[in-house]
């Protein structure tokens, strides 16, 4: 037998909330009412509370997005720069016969093994040791580098460090917002199904295929078994969509 399936996403609970409240006003002026004019005028109050804090959760998690992409480009263009300036170094050092022992003021092996960088982190000491070691190797009298020099891992660290930094904010934004949304979800849970409770008790004397296709018209679906048959109205306009 076909039963009544309530929202399980936001979205959903928005859509059913609108469609009813929409619904019921139309009933309203029509001079039929299905559910109690208080308990429509507090539907409409916690739809509005429920959408303003859904449109905030949208908006934060935008902006965690953003964030989170503008962090991995610019790790993205530190790595690039890191690994160029390792392998530059490590060239010139074959290059200009420098002795292996350079590259250790850089923290990498006097074989010349790049670091791995599994982590953020681990990118962020590799380009730290960078500018530490340039510093050590260039009073030691060895050149400075170039293509790229020092100043550019500078600038890419820098812009990896700042843009790591607003990841945290974004974070406890998005936190926030969850809670209060995860807050109103229950209220709503309730009206909705308050209002499917009126619905059907107004219609208790009408058959069942009666009640699914009016309990439609405020928003609700139901579910059917396998094999079992469908109203045929519900059939009509799957054809038609189709």
């Amino acid at each position: 037998m076909a039963y009544l399936v309530f929202p399980t996403s936001d979205i959903n609970r928005l859509k059913v909330l609108d469609r009813s409240i929409a619904t019921a006003q139309k009933d309203a002026e029509l001079g039929t009412s299905f559910i109690p004019a208080e308990l429509l005028l507090e539907a409409e109050e916690l739809k509005l509370k429920f959408q303003t804090v859904y449109d905030l959760s949208n908006a934060s998690l935008s902006v965690r997005q953003k964030e989170v992409r503008e962090k991995n480009e610019s790790f993205g263009k530190l790595a690039v720069v890191v690994r160029d300036f390792f392998d530059g170094l490590r060239r010139r050092t074959y290059r200009m016969d420098h002795p292996a022992e350079v590259l250790r003021y850089y923290n990498i092996t006097a074989g010349g093994e790049l670091p791995t960088f599994s982590k953020d982190m681990d990118l962020v000491s590799a380009a730290e040791n960078i500018l530490l070691g340039e510093q050590k190797a260039v009073e030691a009298t060895y050149p400075a580098m170039s293509n790229p020099s020092v100043e550019e891992v500078a600038l890419a660290l820098e812009s990896a460090k700042k843009e790591f930094d607003e990841i945290a904010p974004a974070d406890r934004a998005v936190n926030k917002v969850q809670k209060d949304l995860a807050g109103v979800r229950e209220p709503v849970d309730a009206m909705i199904k308050e209002i499917a409770a009126y619905i059907q008790f107004s219609m208790r004397n009408q058959t069942t295929s009666n009640v699914r296709r009016f309990m439609r018209t405020y928003g609700f679906e139901y579910r059917y078994l396998q094999g079992e048959a469908v109203d045929e109205e519900l059939v009509v306009n799957e054809t038609a969509e189709n």
